[in-house]
């Protein structure tokens, strides 16, 4: 897909991995509108970053009517959409077996993503669907407290699979599986928390959240990918076996 004047949707786009996806997708031509909840702050850095014609929509992905006023929106300003991106989501731990928590993740995680592929379809001729999963979606990589998180990515790995062959042929559905990006999801970490967090990767560092963005959009030009979880993990996942 040549991505220029193109529409795209991405969800989470106020700082790290969905920043990244959004200023990669706006360098290439598309007109992104992504969301925001909390983090206005970093949405308006974001919505400086990208080219005229792209807005930011604050969502709480968790209410489907918010969901709905956003494809509204992108239908009124647009008449149509070419790109989603799923990326919104959080990584909550805790105790393996607690339904409060599961039902959490599963609603910030799994559900959104569900929804705006549902309202994305309708405004599709074609296109693409990406949903940003976890390399803790392979249960050989899901550490302790993070079986729901873990569970719910598993989840989000099949939809994008199933939905990859309910689609087909117009619009193509593909994931990715980052391992550890550096983003604000880590909080403050010491020099040490780093450097022994950056030794699980085979890579020996972090992934940078544009070198997601630089996978994302290779996958979402390629006409020929569809149903493809694609592992950005830096190792991760060998040194875990």
């Amino acid at each position: 897909m040549n991505l220029k004047n193109k529409i795209a949707v991405v969800t989470g786009g106020s700082s790290g991995i969905g920043q990244a996806i959004c200023i990669a997708l706006s360098d290439e031509g598309c007109k992104v509108v992504f969301t925001y909840n909390s983090n206005e702050k970093g949405a308006d850095e974001t919505l400086k970053k990208l080219k005229d014609g792209s807005f930011k929509f604050k969502v709480d992905l968790r209410e489907e009517k918010d969901i709905k006023r956003l494809f509204k929106f992108v239908k009124e300003k647009f008449g149509k959409l070419d790109v989603l991106v799923n990326n919104a989501g959080k990584t909550l731990r805790g105790d393996n077996f607690d339904l409060k928590l599961w039902r959490e993740v599963f609603d910030i995680t799994l559900f959104p993503a569900v929804e705006c592929t549902s309202e994305a379809v309708s405004l599709m001729q074609s296109g693409s669907v990406l949903n940003i999963s976890s390399i803790y979606g392979e249960d050989k990589a899901t550490w302790k407290g993070l079986v729901p998180f873990g569970s719910a990515k598993a989840a989000l790995n099949s939809f994008t699979r199933t939905m990859a062959k309910n689609l087909s042929p117009n619009i193509l559905v593909n994931a990715i599986m980052p391992g550890y990006v550096l983003t604000p999801l880590w909080g403050e970490m010491s020099d040490e928390a780093i450097k022994s967090n950056s030794a699980d990767q085979l890579i020996n560092r972090f992934i940078k959240p544009e070198e997601i963005a630089d996978m994302a959009v290779a996958i979402i030009k390629n006409d020929a990918m569809t149903g493809e979880v694609v592992v950005v993990d830096g190792g991760l996942s060998l040194k875990t076996v």
